[in-house]
């Protein structure tokens, strides 16, 4: 089985039983804390992406480093990961998990990538204005700064994309202008 097909299963049913308990939203923070781990310590995920290493060990450094800092729903449930083999599969869960809980709760993940760093106020006015636009509810924002855009702005969201850059109008300049076909040829 795919390891995307795994990972989405086993969130779906997290993601039910926090729902069942009332507790989703604990349990959101709980998983954030842990793929936040994951992706921060290079030892954590040699840990648990290691097939050498025994279960046991495993469960007894997860036991040390999180049983009294998450939740019980999330704690017995990577314990079961561990004891199924899954927990190789934890970062890629965590993320189906975000994505299937960004899906309920309405949330919609931004991108805003601009050339230099832009006051909130700014940005407010860019998220409220797409908002509006696209009818959007809630949006998790992430900036990014590429000089290499030059000016202007490029945000995506979903599938989508507005590239209102300053590097794309002068590629399409430069297109127009590479195209000869306005020049009569004798």
């Amino acid at each position: 089985m795919s390891a995307y097909r795994i990972a989405s299963r086993y969130a779906k049913s997290l993601i039910e039983l926090a729902q069942e308990k009332g507790s989703l939203d604990a349990v959101h923070q709980d998983i954030i804390t842990l793929d936040t781990a994951f992706e921060n310590s290079r030892e954590f995920r040699a840990l648990f992406r290691s097939p050498i290493i025994h279960s046991d060990k495993k469960q007894a450094i997860f036991d040390r480093l999180f049983k009294d800092k998450i939740s019980e729903i999330v704690y017995r449930f990577v314990t079961l990961l561990i004891k199924k083999g899954r927990e190789a599969y934890l970062h890629d869960i965590a993320n189906s998990f975000i994505e299937q809980y960004n899906v309920i709760k309405h949330i919609t993940k931004v991108k805003i990538t601009t050339a230099i760093k832009l006051d909130t106020a700014v940005v407010q006015k860019l998220m409220d204005g797409l908002k509006k636009k696209e009818n959007l509810e809630l949006l998790d924002v992430t900036e990014e700064v590429d000089e290499s855009i030059i000016g202007g702005f490029i945000i995506r969201y979903g599938d989508k994309q507005i590239d209102s850059s300053v590097r794309r109008r002068l590629m399409e300049f430069r297109a127009v202008v590479d195209d000869d076909s306005y020049i009569k040829k004798y």
